[in-house]
Order: structure tokens, then sequence, then C-alpha cells
């Protein structure tokens, strides 16, 4: 790896110390980003700033040539730390436990390496977004023109399965889009010991959720990646009162924007159809959430090439399947291609505690194959 690199890394470490004690949640990251702009200022690096707290920044090579986006998200989320990290969250109940923290400072490592090799060609652009875990400020960003004259995209997200030292790549569908339901059904309370006088909402939430069951059972091919998911119940609140109203909450994940389409067909219908079956009343509500990742094919092999050549023999991960797990990265790839990496971050050998849990932290020397893995890949687009 560069010396350059290595001492981008190291004066980087510092920041990610900082923005790792102080986390802010979705739509909160006003600090984040003012600490995070303060550092950019430092570099003369300008910023265009977004409705929603978020902003980018360009720096400019020596020569005329593409535009590279890179994006980092800034956003925690609502945990408790348990590292026991010297450098743990001052925020109490707010903690960097999806590694948005490494992001953050592997795109500032980037700009400190690219702010002192300018002899590119081309325009980098550093992305930094809010509300990644929540309401999608990818969306926002896009809509507002972050994307504008953008010729590739790309970023990183940890992953504590990968060892340090490499990175996970995957051609095509690589994150699941999903949309969050809530389904209200409705029949008539009374006491328990006189079930004929009344319509019960609680049973008929039980055969929703069997019925529910089956559409991904089938009416979904088994090739196709498809989850409904019925993750909250509530109804009723002692033991011989028969409520008036019973509330599921879930979710639905799809490899395909059509595809989450038919699901959420099926739902409104199987729900609606089992409702009236039970004498009930039935609301289906659907919250949006993302659409499917799905990176650019030859962007991927374009990144995995200059990598593997760069890092060398087992550098590069094939990941073997998709997550339907969600990312709102996914709509920068609508607007160029691009390809979305997962950073190793444990070491080899060790166990690694999972993304969103008290106990996660990435291990920091991870931090300095980051900003190599984001160098890498713009100057490898930039080739193009």
């Amino acid at each position: 790896m560069k010396k350059d690199i290595l001492r981008a890394a190291e004066a980087a470490k510092a920041h990610y110390r900082h923005l790792h004690t102080h986390p802010e949640l979705s739509g909160e990251e006003v600090e984040t980003a003012r600490y995070i702009q303060g550092v950019l200022a430092d570099l003369s690096i300008p910023v265009h700033n977004y409705t929603n707290g978020g902003f980018h920044g360009d720096i400019k090579g020596a020569k005329e040539g593409p535009v590279v986006a890179i994006r980092a998200d800034m956003d925690a989320l609502p945990l408790k730390e348990a590292t026991g990290l010297a450098f743990a969250s001052e925020n109490d109940g707010v903690m960097h436990a999806c590694g948005h923290d490494m992001h953050m400072a592997s795109l500032l490592g980037t700009a400190i390496y690219f702010a002192a090799h300018r002899d590119f060609p081309g325009t980098i652009r550093l992305i930094f977004q809010p509300n990644e875990e929540k309401d999608g400020g990818a969306e926002v960003m896009v809509k507002e023109g972050v994307m504008d004259g953008v010729d590739y995209v790309t970023g990183l997200h940890v992953s504590p399965f990968l060892d340090v030292g490499t990175v996970g790549v995957r051609p095509g569908f690589m994150y699941a889009g999903v949309e969050d339901f809530k389904i209200t059904l409705r029949g008539k309370g009374g006491h328990a010991a006189n079930p004929e006088r009344c319509v019960d909402p609680i049973v008929c939430g039980g055969h929703v959720i069997v019925a529910l069951q089956s559409i991904v059972a089938r009416h979904v091919s088994p090739f196709t990646p498809a989850v409904i998911t019925i993750g909250a119940a509530h109804g009723g609140n002692k033991h011989n009162i028969i409520p008036d109203e019973m509330i599921l909450e879930g979710t639905i994940r799809s490899d395909t924007v059509a595809n989450g389409d038919a699901l959420r067909r099926g739902l409104t219908h199987m729900a609606t159809a089992t409702a009236e079956a039970h004498d009930c009343s039935c609301t289906v509500e659907i919250i949006k959430g993302y659409i499917p990742l799905i990176n650019d094919e030859k962007a991927t092999e374009i990144v995995a090439g200059a990598l593997q050549a760069a890092w060398g023999e087992g550098s590069v991960v094939a990941l073997p399947t998709p997550t339907m797990g969600a990312e709102d990265f996914a709509y920068y790839l609508q607007k160029a291609p691009g390809t979305f990496l997962n950073l190793g971050v444990k070491k080899p050998g060790e166990e690694r505690h999972a993304i969103h849990t008290p106990q996660f932290f990435p291990d920091e020397e991870a931090l300095a194959w980051g900003i190599d893995a984001e160098v890498t890949a713009a100057l490898a687009f930039m080739k193009q």
C-alpha cells in the first residue's frame, strides 16, 4: 500500500475516533456535518449543501476527465454502546453501530489523499449523506441534483464477516428493495365469555398472519428472492376482553421493483380477503422504502480488477449471494454506472460482532484499506 495512503489513514484515524465518540441519529446529523465541513474547509474543498442536511465537495484534478462520485452516510443508531472502547459514544443511547463512522472517515481520508495528489484526469465528488437508516437521504439528494454530471459512482459498507485487507463485490442484484406495511383489522369487541356477540380481530389476525406466508411459499418462484415478514402484532390489553382492533406490522423485500409491486398487491389482496372471510374490515398501509440496489456489471468488473491488481490474490471476494437487507445507495446507481463494495473489518481468525449490535466496532486497520479501495476505484473509473 502506498505510503501516502497510510499517511492519509493516520490523519483520518483521528476523525474516525471523533465521529465515533459523537454519533447523531438520522435526520439530526448537524454537528457531524459541521465537523466534516470543517475538515473539508481545511483542505480547501468547497461544499454544496442540500435541504436535508447532506452536502458534497468537489476535488478537481489537473486535467479534464470524468466525474467520479464517492458516497459516505453519516447517521448513527439508537443503541447504547457496549464496546468498552476508550473513545466510546458520549451521546447516551446513540451509537455508530453500523459503521457509518468508518464510512465517513474513509471518505475523509480519500479527500486528504486527492487534495494532495491532484494529478488525475477529472473530478472527485465527495458525497456526505444523512438519514440512510431511516427515511432515505440519498433519494432527496439525487432529486436535488447531487448526481448531475456524474459519470461513475462508488461507495462502501463495512462487513464484519470479511477480513481486513479484503473487499466483497457482487455485480447485479446486491441489496433488496424494501417496503414496510401496517395492516389494521377491525371487528367488534366485547366480553371474552360471549364471543358469539363479537367479531374477533385477534382470530382474524392469526389467519391473516398464516395466509400471508403462502404468498412467498406458493405464489413466488423458489428461485426469486422474496420476503414477507410480520415483525409486530398488537391487539387487546386484557385477557377477558375481545378488542375492536388488531394491528399487524411487517416488511416486504424483493429483488426487483416489479416483484416488489407483485408482493404488495398479493399482500393487500390476501389480507383484505381473509379479513372479509372473518367479517372484519381491513386497511393496508404501505410505507415507502428503498428500491433494490443493482450494481452495474461492467463498473463492478473494472473496480474488482483494479483492486485485485493492487492488493493481490484473494483480496477481492465474490459475494456468493445478495442480501435481503436494504441500502439507499441504490438511488445513486439509477443515475450513473457504479458499484457498492463491502469492506472487510475483522482481523483474520477473529470473530467480530454483527452490525446493529451494541458491541460492534470495526478494526481500525480497515480504515487504510477503505481509503485505498475508494482511491483505487476512482482512478480505475477515470481510466475508462
